[in-house]
């Protein structure tokens, strides 16, 4: 199991994007072994799609993408005191609050790998983080 940050989702979800064909086989992959997102990176996963595709193409992708085979944990009280707890652990290395809320989601379901384009997530140094734009580009 991983975790794969929401820039990653943009990326495969984009045909259009130049950085798309570097993330499909990966993301392929990561959904045949399992898939850890929060509900932070499916409103973000949201956001970007309806912003950049519009509406409706917005929509369909997310359709999409809520179809994939994901664990899904969600963002309540107990993940927030947590994600604080990781925010005041490494706001030092770049992570905000959004990268402290999957840095917690991944320790509450013991997942120690992230597929990411995000450099802050890239220091926090007891995550194996994996980047398939950077290794192929």
């Amino acid at each position: 199991m991983r975790m794969i940050d929401s820039n990653i989702w943009a990326y495969y979800l984009d045909a259009d994007a130049p950085e798309h064909k570097f993330v499909v086989p990966e993301v392929r992959k990561a959904l045949r072994e399992g898939v850890l997102i929060n509900t932070v990176v499916a409103m973000e996963v949201a956001h970007f799609l309806v912003k950049n595709l519009g509406p409706v193409l917005g929509m369909e992708k997310l359709d999409t993408f809520m179809g994939f085979p994901l664990a899904v944990d969600e963002l309540d009280l107990e993940l927030v005191r947590a994600a604080a707890g990781e925010l005041c652990k490494y706001s030092h290395l770049g992570i905000g609050g959004r990268d402290a809320t999957l840095l917690a989601s991944m320790r509450r379901k013991r997942v120690d790998r992230i597929m990411t384009h995000d450099e802050a997530l890239k220091r926090v140094p007891d995550l194996k983080a994996v980047d398939p734009i950077k290794s192929r580009s």
